[in-house]
């Protein structure tokens, strides 16, 4: 089922009971309730577990420079064009 879902741009979609309806139909299996809560509760758990965390903390940026950029410093870098 999972090869046949559908994605939105920011992940994949959850399974539908119309797509787990037609898996089973294709098969020839007829579901019972604790099958299909299995397989709903497996598709939740495997898209929590593929989404992107935003718990990590952005790395520090690293210094460009560590003198101060000072009006001389600036001249010597960007001389006037006179």
């Amino acid at each position: 089922m999972d090869s046949q879902r559908t994605g939105n741009g920011y992940g994949p979609n959850a399974l539908g009971f119309h797509a787990i309806g037609e898996w089973a139909r294709l098969r020839g299996l007829v579901l019972k309730q604790w099958q299909l809560d299995a397989i709903l509760a497996m598709d939740l758990k495997r898209r929590e577990i593929m989404a992107p965390k935003d718990e990590e903390p952005e790395p520090e940026k690293p210094k460009v420079s560590e003198r101060p950029l000072s009006a001389r410093l600036f001249d010597a870098l960007f001389p006037s064009k006179k």
